[in-house]
């Protein structure tokens, strides 16, 4: 109990440190204002450029545009320009002839790093078609009803006939196009949801060293091994969540387009990230304060590049976000340790069992209480449940009410000494709490926004 007190001390005052201080950051969330040529628009033309319009600043490093024809082949190599204030960007265009053609936009928010991938198409009309449909009207203005009745029928079998022509040649790479994005999308998820459970495990996993390293040899081998795998299952979450904001996963295959810097706080707090989770093989396991800082600072990180520098009021939502990334950290954590020793160090582990039902419970309650408080805030009306956004939600909170049934009955098989067939429970928890994680790496994803 005494090392409970002694660490949630000293995290709540570095809090007040950082809420007296203060941190200016923006107030904005960035979302597509205007598009030109606009979505699914048929124009006469050629269009000289697109055009994309965009509610607040975005990464200027980082934006990109790609417009391809109906044989998916890029139609320019022009690089996109940005406006002055940074909302706006441009992609200047070749003369197109008749046909469809597809945009495929990714930008950043300079506030929060919140990535911003869309695609539509827009369609040029032949100019010859279009003059020779003035001169059939024309003509039959000029003809009688039964004839012009005999012509439409006539021209109406024709463009059904041609109608078909086209579906059927152009349905299986639309098909196929949609499928490979969306596999790439699925992709990304999976890659975030990797990084979440790598950052979430660590974080905890550095937490309960303090309370398990005066166990058995054994056990503290077998302990930080453990804790080197996760470690690396950190690194890659985290170097594929740099490449996600760096565009490299399109949905046209792996692109190599590096072009990271650091004049934003969101890629500084990446830099941060990384490098921690470098000297982090070197240096954690050794130090209990040393351990102590270095999973303040990377969970700070973390929480400085998310939602809730976007919203006001921002120190509280960043210090809630902490709060909430720590006891998910720790309740994650513990759960896994009790899932890899219960079969060989089953009495280390009952011996484990009443702390962690402890911290356990109250990160339960730290995690609902702060959860209510993000979304109260993120929630500017209740249309946004109706969003992707808040779907996600909804369906992270029915999984966060059978985390609660299954934690009162771990809690009531604990308090009956009924230890038996606990570690299914436990198992069960674990997965529940995977399930969180993968559908919290689609929440954050997402624009809150409607």
């Amino acid at each position: 109990m005494f090392k409970f007190k002694r660490h949630f001390i000293s995290v709540f005052l570095i809090f007040a440190f950082f809420f007296g201080i203060g941190i200016n950051v923006a107030d904005g969330h960035s979302f597509v204002a205007e598009i030109t040529p606009a979505p699914n628009s048929q124009l006469k033309s050629s269009p000289q450029e697109v055009k994309i319009t965009f509610g607040d600043k975005i990464d200027k490093n980082l934006a990109s545009i790609t417009v391809t024809n109906d044989k998916q082949k890029t139609v320019t190599s022009e690089s996109v320009q940005l406006s002055e204030n940074n909302k706006e960007v441009r992609l200047k265009l070749p003369k197109l002839t008749s046909g469809i053609y597809k945009v495929d936009y990714y930008v950043i928010s300079s506030n929060d790093g919140h990535p911003m991938r869309g695609s539509y198409s827009f369609e040029i009309l032949n100019s010859a078609s279009s003059q020779q449909e003035d001169k059939h009207e024309k003509e039959n203005e000029a003809v009688s009803p039964q004839q012009k009745d005999e012509k439409e029928s006539t021209s109406q079998n024709s463009d059904n006939h041609n109608h078909m022509m086209d579906d059927s040649n152009n349905t299986q790479p639309q098909e196929t196009d949609e499928s490979k994005g969306n596999l790439m999308e699925l992709f990304i998820y999976l890659m975030r949801a990797v990084y979440y459970l790598g950052l979430l495990l660590l974080i905890g996993w550095v937490f309960w060293w303090d309370f398990v390293h005066n166990y058995s040899t054994e056990f503290k081998k077998k302990y930080l091994f453990w804790g080197i795998i996760i470690q690396m299952l950190h690194l890659i979450g985290l170097i594929s969540m740099i490449l996600n904001q760096l565009n490299v996963f399109a949905s046209r295959g792996l692109i190599s387009t590096l072009g990271f810097s650091f004049d934003s706080h969101f890629s500084l707090m990446w830099l941060v990230s990384f490098t921690l989770s470098l000297i982090g093989f070197a240096c954690l396991f050794k130090n209990r304060w040393l351990d102590f800082l270095w999973i303040f600072i990377i969970a700070l990180a973390k929480v400085l590049n998310g939602h809730s520098i976007d919203f006001k009021p921002t120190i509280l939502l960043i210090i809630s976000n902490f709060v909430h990334l720590f006891a998910a950290s720790i309740w994650a954590a513990g759960l896994l340790v009790i899932v890899i020793y219960w079969r060989k160090q089953r009495l280390y582990i009952q011996s484990f069992l009443p702390l962690f039902s402890l911290y356990a419970l109250l990160s339960i309650i730290i995690l609902s209480i702060t959860g209510i408080f993000t979304t109260v805030f993120f929630l500017s009306s209740a249309d946004q449940l109706f969003t992707n956004w808040g779907l996600f939600l909804l369906a992270k909170l029915l999984v966060v009410i059978f985390v609660f049934i299954i934690g009162g009955l771990i809690r009531l098989k604990l308090k009956k000494y009924k230890t038996a067939n606990l570690g299914l429970f436990v198992k069960i928890d674990f997965i529940l709490m995977t399930i969180i994680v993968f559908l919290v790496s689609i929440i954050t994803y997402l624009n809150p926004l409607p």
